[in-house]
């Protein structure tokens, strides 16, 4: 069922939501809503992760640097068994392995990392090149491939190209495609709907139709109306945008949902409808950008 929200949505809700149902409002955005209190005849045994992006501002030299910032970013990420990284900004890429040796030597998780290649690689984009990283509990999560930017040398259409690697969850019946993005505030508007061959290309590519691409979409504000998600062909109803138009995911005044995390194919129903925002920090010299999460429930192999 689809339910077109502006506020969080609860279960003790549903006797109203059937009703609204019925009239959605024109512009509204569809959100795919589940009735967890509905048993299926076969049960399984279950386990759970947390699947995070961040975009962290400017993550270079002089961000690492600060002792302080960098104790918060450990303390931030080591929360997740997986978490894409947007706005590495180190030319020499030395930031990436430092930051990880230092997570590390914190956590009582070994992390592991798939760092891309620095994105932006049209000639007409070098001016603003960055990295993404996708750092991931190995005792939780297989990778099936050293991950990918995808190849956008004949459209153009980003102006930092999406990263996507293939994920396994070790002892589960879900493998799925990760990407990440972080879209030009000033194009999002294209870029966004551009997502549409990334989502398709990854499936043939990877063999793999579950698909989730996270990151930095600038899906909000000034830079996209998000009343407009319905237009777009991921925001039709086989893709699930599990992070809702009411989520305030900047340290910015304003109310934007500019971070989101994007599924299409099984993996939907793998997501429980548990999201959230961790805006547990004020301090902008962490980041202008709130972590925003998932979790996905997975059948035990």
């Amino acid at each position: 069922m689809y339910v077109c929200m502006k506020v969080r949505i609860s279960t003790i809700q549903v006797s109203l939501m059937l009703i609204l149902s019925m009239a959605i409002l024109p512009g509204c955005t569809e959100i795919r809503f589940k009735d967890n209190n509905i048993q299926n005849e076969e049960q399984y045994n279950t386990t759970k992760i947390s699947v995070a992006s961040f975009n962290i501002k400017i993550f270079g030299k002089t961000k690492a640097s600060n002792d302080t910032v960098m104790a918060s970013l450990v303390e931030i990420v080591s929360k997740y068994d997986i978490i894409a990284i947007q706005e590495i900004k180190d030319i020499d890429q030395e930031v990436p392995y430092e930051f990880l040796e230092l997570l590390n030597n914190n956590s009582s998780i070994q992390f592991e990392m798939l760092l891309s290649e620095r994105s932006g690689s049209q000639e007409d984009d070098r001016s603003s090149q960055e990295q993404y990283a996708i750092l991931y509990n190995p005792e939780l999560i297989s990778v099936m491939d050293n991950g990918t930017l995808f190849n956008d040398s004949v459209n153009d259409s980003f102006q930092r190209e999406p990263f996507l690697a293939h994920l396994s969850v070790k002892n589960t019946t879900l493998d799925f495609v990760l990407g990440v993005i972080h879209t030009k505030p000033a194009a999002a508007e294209d870029e966004i709907a551009a997502l549409i061959d990334v989502f398709n290309w990854s499936a043939e590519y990877y063999d793999d139709e579950d698909v989730m691409i996270v990151g930095d979409y600038n899906a909000d504000c000034s830079y996209f109306d998000e009343e407009d998600i319905f237009e777009l062909e991921i925001g039709s109803a086989e893709f699930l945008w599990a992070i809702p138009n009411e989520a305030d995911t900047n340290l910015a005044s304003s109310n934007c949902t500019y971070d989101r995390m994007v599924l299409t194919g099984d993996i939907i129903d793998n997501f429980n409808g548990t999201w959230g925002v961790d805006n547990t920090f004020s301090e902008k010299s962490i980041s202008d950008h709130w972590p925003v999460w998932i979790e996905l429930v997975i059948r035990i192999d």
